[in-house]
C-alpha cells in the first residue's frame, strides 16, 4: 500500500503503534500531531491521503478537527481511532467528516479493514505521490 498518512493522538505510544502498523505495509507517515490544532497545521503542510484521528484531545477535539479538515481538504480521508464508542458520538463523528471509525484497543486487522474501507483500491494515492 502506498498511502501517505498523518497520525493525530495525544498519546505518543498510540501514534507510534499506528505508524508502525501502517508503515510496515508500505504506508508513508508524513506527519503526526498530539492535538487538533497541530493536526490542522500538519495536514495543511503535508496533504496526506488519510488522517488517523483521536476523538478526545486537548485544544480541539476530533469532531471539531474533522469538520475543519473536511471543509478545507475534502479529499483527505479520516479514520477515527478512539476509546469513545457511544453511538451518538460516533454518529456525530461521521457527520463531521469521519470516513471510518475504530475503537481502542484496536488490532492490526482493524487498521487494515478501515484502510480498505476508505481506499477500495489500496496503493492508489489521489495526490499522485508515493
Amino acid at each position: 500500500m502506498k498511502i501517505r498518512f498523518v497520525v493525530v493522538d495525544d498519546a505518543a505510544f498510540l501514534r507510534e503503534l499506528i505508524k508502525n502498523i501502517v508503515s510496515t505495509d508500505g504506508g508513508l507517515c508524513v506527519g503526526e500531531a498530539s492535538n487538533g490544532e497541530e493536526a490542522i497545521a500538519v495536514v495543511g503542510s503535508s496533504l496526506p491521503d488519510v488522517v488517523f484521528l483521536d476523538m478526545v484531545m486537548p485544544l480541539k477535539n476530533g469532531i471539531d478537527t474533522a469538520a475543519h479538515l473536511k471543509q478545507f481538504y475534502p479529499e483527505v480521508k479520516i479514520i477515527g481511532c478512539s476509546t469513545v464508542d457511544q453511538e451518538a458520538l460516533v454518529r456525530k463523528a461521521y457527520a463531521a467528516g469521519f470516513d471510518a471509525y475504530i475503537t481502542k484497543p484496536f488490532t492490526k486487522e482493524d487498521i487494515h479493514n478501515a484502510l480498505t474501507n476508505v481506499f477500495p483500491h489500496l496503493g492508489e494515492s489521489p495526490h499522485g505521490r508515493t
